[in-house]
């Protein structure tokens, strides 16, 4: 009779009812699952919340920096032709070029190697003997070949000296490179000179022939010297070796990259480049106010007759905290510095209306860089006389710091508790869970005896009546 269950068969009570039980038992757990789910529903708010602070920071430290107003930007009516690179320090103006010859470089074009090759780059040279490079700066190059050597093989060994004194040119182990490039065009070897000018390249036989064999005697080769650029600009006539020049004129590089038509030229404006500065502000109140919408959205009360309607961290203190505080930072007046602006409506930044969003009219950033831009920088960023930063940026991002340091931030503190928390409610779901299957134990125990003992019962009452029926027939 092992493994055979009576529970249900006398007392009615099967394992649906038990099932029942157990569904009524574990109506506690549903409060555990929905306790879980809205604290992690939270703590992902917050994580959120923080990814968008940490961008917020990013984007008003980009204001900290001095290039975001005073870089320069350089304008050129033809940037084909000419144009120029200026650096912070650039002083602005207008500038006339015009371009009366690009710098060149010096080639040797040797001439045709006197053996049969049959066209095959690779084929042995049969030479033995050596050469040498001497460029513009006196810096001589060795090579030797021998009978294995082939065409390829001398052009491959000039370009690696070529590339190590490229590299390395004030290592004066590898400074032995030429600095002259070597290919080969229609059966012949050309050098080519890396820099370009007005600058001589010397070969250097040695006394049997090699020189010849490679078609690099004078009397083989042809030599088409570099010649400078030049150029003028606002007038003087310049000459240089380069096209890209940084000597002429402080703070601009200036890059030639074709030759004017004669009496023609181009004129290149330099002045502040507003764009960067305007594109930094604007990408701190694209953040800001996408960073503001999420924490209203995460506040909302909600409707009440509209279940789950309520923001993930509505009626939460520290958020209502951040919101209000963030909208205050950013608008009112910056104590502690001299720029002469008391706050950042004055450099264009306003609310557009009760909820903080902000707006931003470059035109009023672009007169204030145009009167003084350091007065702007020092309304971002300057130190007082005790040496601590004072400013926009560090008024408003200490603020942010104090949120999400990794160290000490309050939403650092959040997780923390968010963490422990779902860490009980999990112990508590599984010691829950124990005690469940307990319970359901003892249902079916209990049960089953109640069937036991109603079977026994009926089998009581069948012999009672049949010893009642058996005395009732005595008597008769």
């Amino acid at each position: 009779m092992a493994g055979i269950s009576f529970m249900g068969s006398y007392s009615g009570i099967d394992r649906s009812v038990i099932d029942q039980l157990m569904e009524v038992e574990r109506l506690p757990l549903k409060q555990y699952t929905t306790k879980k789910t809205s604290i992690t529903e939270q703590q992902n708010a917050w994580k959120d919340i923080n990814t968008r602070l940490n961008s917020l920071y990013g984007k008003i430290k980009s204001l900290q920096s001095s290039d975001t107003f005073t870089s320069r930007k350089a304008i050129s009516t033809n940037e084909d032709i000419v144009s120029m690179s200026p650096s912070k320090n650039a002083a602005t103006g207008t500038y006339k070029l015009n371009v009366e010859q690009l710098a060149t470089n010096t080639s040797i074009i040797g001439g045709k190697i006197n053996f049969p090759l049959t066209g095959n780059t690779e084929t042995p040279l049969n030479i033995n003997g050596n050469f040498s490079i001497v460029n513009a700066d006196g810096v001589q190059t060795d090579f030797e070949i021998n009978e294995s050597h082939s065409l390829k093989d001398v052009v491959n060994n000039i370009n690696l000296k070529t590339n190590n004194y490229k590299d390395n040119p004030t290592d004066e182990v590898e400074k032995t490179g030429s600095g002259i490039n070597a290919s080969i065009i229609d059966g012949r070897l050309v050098f080519t000179d890396e820099k370009t000018g007005d600058r001589k390249i010397q070969l250097l036989g040695d006394g049997k022939g090699t020189l010849v064999s490679l078609g690099l005697n004078s009397a083989a080769r042809e030599v088409v010297d570099g010649k400078n650029a030049t150029f003028t600009i606002n007038g003087v006539e310049v000459e240089r070796q380069s096209n890209t020049i940084s000597d002429v004129v402080e703070g601009l590089t200036i890059n030639l990259k074709k030759q004017h038509e004669t009496g023609q030229y181009d004129t290149i404006n330099v002045g502040i480049d507003n764009e960067k500065a305007e594109t930094t502000i604007k990408d701190f109140i694209d953040q800001y106010n996408s960073t503001i919408r999420f924490i209203e959205d995460k506040l909302a009360a909600g409707d009440p007759e509209v279940p789950g309607s309520a923001g993930t961290l509505s009626g939460d203190s520290s958020l209502m905290r951040l919101h209000s505080s963030l909208r205050s930072l950013v608008t009112s007046k910056v104590n502690g510095n001299e720029s002469g602006f008391s706050d950042i409506s004055q450099l264009g930044v306003s609310t557009i209306d009760k909820f903080g969003q902000l707006q931003f009219d470059a035109s009023k950033l672009k007169t204030a860089i145009a009167e003084d831009p350091q007065k702007v920088m020092d309304f971002f960023f300057s130190k007082n006389e005790k040496n601590e930063d004072v400013g926009f940026v560090s008024k408003v991002n200490g603020y942010i710091d104090s949120f999400i340091s990794k160290e000490n931030g309050i939403i650092k503190g959040k997780n923390e508790t968010f963490d422990k928390t779902i860490k009980d409610i999990n112990r508590q779901i599984e010691s829950f869970e124990a005690r469940m299957v307990k319970k359901e134990e003892q249902y079916v125990k209990t049960f089953t005896a109640l069937d036991v003992a109603m079977m026994q019962a009926e089998s009581q009452m069948t012999w009672l009546q049949g010893q009642v029926d058996s005395m009732n027939g005595i008597k008769r």
